[in-house]
């Protein structure tokens, strides 16, 4: 089984380097232009079945991108992005208000920490991987999940056998494709490819 993991089209918090977490924030005109590329290059890929997180932007790109695949659409809240609690909607430098000394040791990831008042990767892949594991049981051949980067990046983590804090080493672009796959024989899932995102060369 072949899964493709996609990141959301852009979020204007997205443009503005902003936390977004589990905060509803829909894509922009750019997001939805890159949901269009993306799911130009899935046409191909006959995709059987679409997981979706329940943010608007995961469903808005979901539904874009289906226009291009035809397949049914899943919605699994357990796939929203990590919770940051009280650094939604926050800059990097809007974090270190209120939390300076907390701030400054989580961004030196050398554990996984949990965003304050939020969750930690450990967390995320507890929910998260729920939904692996009931996709893994079925009898798909390519199933695409569409959800933030936050979670693609403890799944890709989990995947590769790494400490939840070692994610930081990943970036995951807007509509980006993670691809990895899972033998039903070894019930293992092998990283193919991180952060594709040839499709989108029109638009760097």
């Amino acid at each position: 089984m072949n899964i493709y993991i996609l990141r959301h089209g852009q979020t204007n918090l997205n443009r503005y380097g902003k936390y977004q977490g589990i905060a509803d924030i829909e894509i922009n005109e750019l997001g939805k232009q890159q949901a269009e590329l993306l799911g130009s290059r899935l046409k191909k890929y006959n995709i059987d079945v679409i997981y979706s997180s329940n943010l608007k932007r995961a469903m808005q790109t979901s539904y874009i991108i289906n226009k291009y695949i035809n397949a049914s659409i899943v919605v699994k809240e357990e796939l929203r992005e990590i919770e940051m609690g009280e650094w939604v909607t926050l800059s990097i430098e809007e974090r270190y208000i209120n939390h300076r000394d907390y701030a400054n040791e989580w961004a030196k990831h050398l554990e996984d920490m949990p965003y304050p008042g939020g969750e930690c990767g450990a967390d995320v892949y507890k929910r998260a991987g729920k939904v692996i594991a009931e996709i893994t049981s079925r009898e798909y051949k390519k199933v695409a999940i569409v959800t933030s980067g936050g979670t693609i990046a403890v799944l890709l983590s989990h995947f590769m056998g790494l400490e939840q804090h070692k994610r930081f080493n990943m970036e995951i672009d807007n509509c980006s494709i993670s691809a990895v796959r899972y033998d039903s024989d070894s019930r293992r899932i092998t990283v193919k490819c991180i952060n594709d995102t040839g499709h989108l060369d029109d638009l760097i």
